[in-house]
């Protein structure tokens, strides 16, 4: 995928900062509150899995987020106001 987006001429990727790993506490809070906005999320077991990930990407895509279906406490806080 690097090569074929470089191809395409994207910008050249920069190791920046990782995004931060919620603790499963949060996790379990964010499949909670999706699950209450009426995503699909799964169990809240505090575990990232397939179904999880497919309400993350549902959530933030709604959001305007990067739709990669990983949780983020940015997306955590949106969850939180509930908007």
């Amino acid at each position: 995928m690097f090569f074929a987006t470089r191809l395409a001429d994207a910008p050249e990727l920069t190791g920046g900062n990782p995004p931060k790993i919620l603790s499963s506490d949060d996790m379990r809070e964010i499949q909670e509150r999706l699950k209450a906005m009426g995503y699909d999320a799964g169990d809240p077991d505090g575990r990232l899995g397939e179904i999880t990930r497919a309400g993350v990407k549902q959530a933030q895509i709604k959001f305007g987020l990067p739709a990669d279906g990983y949780p983020t406490k940015e997306l955590l806080d949106l969850l939180r106001k509930g908007k």
